[in-house]
């Protein structure tokens, strides 16, 4: 958001009297617009700790996501290490199905003792003493419920590697989070740390200036165009570079102000897509350059 102050230095800039002319279609033409930087950021640590590494130098052009820094990490790498090992001991019991294979194996068996047992006692009578025939029925009964055991155990053992993951992906999250990371696609304009000092949450790492696409800002007349004719509305860009060559560029308007100032304009701006020279490599636009811009209104030729 555009503070106070910024807006009336841009209006001192430009002037009182309104800068807008019209072109042969009756299309507002802007003069001495401001170009300015559509999004920069203070890229900030998130975690404290010593800056163990420094991937970029000012002037350096950095991508959105790229790691431009890294705190130490040696707490969260143990921490994952250590959730790891852990994680796979819980999955490993988990996944095995051993205890219940052999509380059914044993069931069978006990099962099978006591059949026989029985079946001796119903052709010979006190062959097989009732106390024995009630171990046999407890231990096959016991065999039934070490099935259960196994099952209930497994099931803790998944609950138990399900905490583990959560554990492994909160180290991996501290460990992501002593990475710094560019947030837009830019231009390193300054670094507020160096390598080996020590940060703190919230310190300042670099400052970067998207230069992908620019804002070209000015002032419409009021009195002779309306915001709907405007709002929206493609734009052609002119600037002029050193040696007075001339580069055109096209955008669109995305802001329309809501206020008329005093000198009976308001204020608009596009965003405008930047490109590299074809020889130098570097970006055209360039943030404090003056432009005109032609906006390409609704309202039909004269």
């Amino acid at each position: 958001m555009q503070t106070p102050i910024r807006v009336a230095t841009l209006a001192v800039w430009l002037g009182a009297a309104a800068l807008a002319t019209a072109n042969p279609n009756g299309e507002p033409v802007l003069e001495r617009c401001l170009v300015s930087l559509a999004d920069e950021a203070k890229v900030p640590a998130r975690e404290a700790g010593v800056l163990v590494e420094l991937a970029v130098r000012e002037g350096d052009k950095v991508t959105k996501d790229q790691v431009i820094g890294r705190i130490a990490d040696d707490q969260p790498q143990m921490e994952k290490r250590k959730a790891q090992a852990e994680f796979d001991q819980a999955r490993g019991k988990a996944e095995s199905d051993v205890d219940e294979r052999y509380a059914r194996k044993a069931e069978e068996v006990a099962e099978k003792a006591f059949d026989k047992a029985r079946q001796s006692h119903e052709k010979v009578p006190g062959s097989v003493t009732d106390v024995e025939r009630d171990r046999l029925k407890l231990e096959w009964e016991k065999a039934g419920l070490q099935i259960e055991q196994a099952g209930l155990e497994r099931r803790l053992a998944g609950l138990a590697a399900e905490s583990k993951r959560v554990e492994v992906e909160a180290a991996d999250n501290g460990i992501e989070r002593r990475l710094i990371r560019s947030p837009v696609d830019g231009v390193i304009e300054d670094l507020g740390k160096h390598r080996g000092e020590w940060m703190q949450p919230g310190d300042t790492l670099a400052h970067v200036l998207r230069t992908d696409t620019l804002r070209v800002e000015g002032y419409v007349d009021a009195s002779k165009w309306d915001p709907g004719e405007v709002r929206g509305r493609p734009v052609t860009v002119d600037v002029t570079l050193a040696n007075g060559r001339q580069e055109q560029f096209t955008g669109k308007i995305v802001f329309v102000s809501d206020k008329v100032e005093s000198g009976g304009d308001y204020r608009v701006y596009a965003d405008v897509p930047n490109r590299r020279g074809e020889t130098s490599g570097e970006w055209l636009l360039r943030a404090g350059q003056t432009a005109r811009m032609t906006i390409h209104s609704s309202r039909p030729a004269q």
